[in-house]
């Protein structure tokens, strides 16, 4: 494949696809978008989330989220992409390692709010960035999370450019110059974990992706080789060009979506995912019961090599830094408290807790069999407890709840709305994204997203 076939070969086919291709992915669509509001209206009722609000506001006449003050179409994607993923309570790919909706949707409303869209041309557009983000970290593989890169903020850029331009039906030649623009601009840490700036990161991911499409549609050119060759992104920021590399980003596409295929993750809890497979494994314990927090000398927290990359913090300091360790998830469970934003938020973490998480260490093993039906393949958690009395407690979960292979219910994902959004909005919002596929103006979902209605 010669220079920049791989770039020019993989924009054909986002403009090449119809709306009606992507249509057995509506479904998940729908539910990615109620789930993402669902977080993000969470996200606006922390008081902290109103600094980036005074920041944004003013601009322009695009959505900000539960206001009816505007802003510019960039700093719109910005914004309400930080609210959506303020809490890490939005839904997770386990393809892309990361967070697809509080990206694409963003930065997809940015722009539906200004202009007159489609509900099925942007639904379209939501499974083309979800597909285009999970192929780009089949590409750069393991080695780019574990680098430090974070994939939400990395692959959401290009992934946010793609489905913004699709939208906006922009040709091959601007949307290869849109492609090259958010290459440009790829950037995201892991070590940002625990902080307010791991949520900006994607709302500056969603912002990027706008950025990108605007400047293109006015004309500015860029490479339109950004994935190739050993100045591309694929090289510098992944493995480069393998033998496969053209198969997994350009084949079969449109055969079978990303979101048909491995689906979503829907949380429960608002913490990272990759500490799900051991606060189940915790709370289980809990709940069986026939031991206290007190007698409990030491646990064992087990993961297959590799599995816990996301959870950089061991002792945090903060309920904030507890979204991403394994230890305070543990002990948060195995005391009987709840997974409530309450215990995940910036207070620090009680005295009595960071004592606990001192008789807690983490285990690799890659002896341990992963189950076939492990979510994500491979991976695993295992909570071992050795009590005073000598005795040994242990439970295992290779498909946490919320993953697809143990979805929420209706009625769960229904009373997640319900916790998170004013009664008003949780009565409406179903019913127009329901039928978001067969309305030609989006206009009446974006006057219901504008309600400014407190969410406390």
């Amino acid at each position: 494949m010669g220079k920049g076939k791989l770039t020019e070969q993989l924009v054909s086919l986002v403009v090449e696809t119809g709306e009606t291709e992507a249509k057995p992915a509506f479904a998940i669509g729908r539910q990615g978008l109620l789930d993402f509001l669902s977080a993000a209206w969470k996200g606006k009722a922390q008081r902290e989330t109103d600094r980036l609000l005074r920041y944004v506001s003013g601009s322009g006449q695009s959505l900000l989220l539960a206001s009816e003050q505007g802003a510019s179409a960039e700093l719109s994607a910005l914004y309400n992409g930080y609210l959506g993923h303020y809490l890490d309570y939005d839904d997770v790919n386990q393809t892309i390692r990361g967070h697809p909706s509080t990206v694409l949707y963003p930065a997809l409303l940015s722009v539906a709010s200004l202009r007159p869209v489609s509900g099925r041309r942007f639904l379209a557009a939501y499974v083309i960035g979800v597909e285009i983000m999970a192929r780009l970290a089949r590409v750069m593989g393991k080695a780019h999370y574990r680098r430090g890169f974070h994939n939400t903020a990395t692959l959401g850029v290009l992934a946010g450019a793609m489905a913004v331009g699709y939208l906006l039906q922009l040709d091959n030649e601007k949307l290869l110059n849109a492609m090259g623009i958010a290459a440009a601009q790829v950037s995201g840490l892991r070590l940002n974990f625990g902080t307010e700036c791991k949520p900006l990161q994607a709302g500056i991911a969603a912002q990027k992706g706008v950025q990108a499409v605007l400047l293109a549609e006015l004309g500015i050119t860029a490479s339109h080789t950004a994935l190739d060759g050993d100045k591309g992104l694929l090289s510098l920021y992944g493995n480069g060009i393998r033998a496969d590399t053209a198969e997994i980003l350009l084949g079969n596409w449109g055969k079978k979506w990303e979101l048909c295929n491995t689906g979503l993750w829907f949380k429960l809890y608002p913490f990272c995912s990759a500490a799900s497979h051991i606060a189940d494994s915790a709370k289980q314990l809990y709940q069986r019961g026939g031991f206290s927090p007190e007698e409990i000398q030491k646990v064992a927290l087990f993961f297959p090599p590799g599995g816990d990359a996301a959870l950089i913090h061991r002792r945090p300091a903060t309920g904030e830094e507890g979204r991403f360790s394994a230890e305070y998830v543990a002990a948060v469970g195995l005391n009987g408290l709840s997974y409530t934003l309450e215990n995940f938020s910036s207070k620090p973490v009680s005295a009595y807790l960071q004592q606990f998480m001192e008789r807690i260490e983490r285990r690799y093993d890659d002896a341990v069999i992963p189950a076939k039906t492990a979510l994500p393949p491979g991976r695993f958690g295992i909570v071992q407890l050795y009590l005073t009395n000598g005795g040994i407690r242990e439970n295992r979960t290779d498909t946490p709840k919320g993953s697809p292979g143990n979805p929420l219910t209706a009625e769960e994902q229904y009373q997640k709305l319900q916790a998170c959004c004013p009664a008003e909005i949780a009565e409406k919002l179903p019913d127009e994204i329901k039928v978001l596929d067969n309305i030609s103006d989006m206009s009446g979902l974006i006057q219901i997203l504008k309600t400014e209605i407190s969410a406390n």
